[in-house]
């Protein structure tokens, strides 16, 4: 398993985002997202709808995050040193 270089709250905040999961959002967008949604919902609201779509439809979470992740990552990380 791969671990992601990115803040999990990070990664969460675009998941139960409205941004659909065959978007390829560009750097600026996954930021005001990310930021937007944690305004709107804080951390813990966050990882309590992401519980719920992974309680409810596992089956559509998983690609989900994984998108995310992958998104977030891009997006997000640190640049290497």
């Amino acid at each position: 398993m791969t671990t992601c270089p990115v803040d999990p709250v990070l990664c969460m905040a675009l998941f139960v985002s409205d941004t659909p999961c065959y978007s390829d959002p560009d750097a600026a967008t996954v930021r005001a997202t990310v930021d937007a949604t944690l305004d709107r919902f804080g951390p813990d609201e966050c990882y309590a709808r992401a519980a719920e779509v992974f309680g409810d439809r596992p089956d559509v979470a998983l690609d989900r995050i994984q998108w995310a992740r992958s998104v977030c990552a891009k997006a997000l990380a640190p640049a290497a040193a």
